[in-house]
């Protein structure tokens, strides 16, 4: 659970195959993403999106925002948050950034912040109208990043 977790994903995630980003986002983007979505994003999330704003590599995506395209659900933490708030009753405190593609969706929860402030990150099941939790995967987004790298980067 630290920062530097967070900095090493992010050095070691362009050794993995098909990486990719979107570059990243202004400070404008992030604060109308964080006005839509009712929340103030952690420091690693802040970091995420103005350097990167989403990124990609071997079937594995993680979504950024596009707080000016809200018809295009599949990648945009914004869009698919605001949806299943209505759809699904997805908790406000709940930003998507990973589907997992089998009904299951990877989520910050920003009302379980860790002592550095930064958002647990759990897995839950959508249960025909809602979700639910069914585990807690990591600490934050360094941990659970830097896991999913080091997967796939074979380190």
């Amino acid at each position: 659970m630290s920062y530097s977790n967070y900095e090493k994903a992010m050095a070691l995630a362009p050794s993995c195959q098909y990486y990719t980003t979107a570059g990243g986002k202004s400070e404008e983007d992030i604060k109308k993403a964080e006005e839509m979505l009712g929340i103030k994003f952690s420091r690693q999330m802040t970091d995420f999106y103005s350097k990167y704003g989403y990124m990609s590599f071997f079937g594995t995506e993680i979504f950024g925002i596009d707080p000016d395209n809200l018809t295009v659900l599949e990648g945009n933490s914004v869009a698919y948050a605001l949806n299943d708030r209505i759809e699904y009753l997805l908790p406000n405190e709940w930003i998507p950034i990973y589907n997992c593609g089998n009904g299951d969706m990877v989520f910050l929860d920003y009302s379980n912040l860790n002592p550095d402030g930064e958002p647990k990150v759990i897995l839950a099941s959508c249960q025909m109208d809602t979700y639910e939790q069914i585990d807690t995967l990591a600490d934050d987004f360094g941990d659970f990043i830097l896991e999913l790298v080091q997967e796939m980067s074979g380190e």
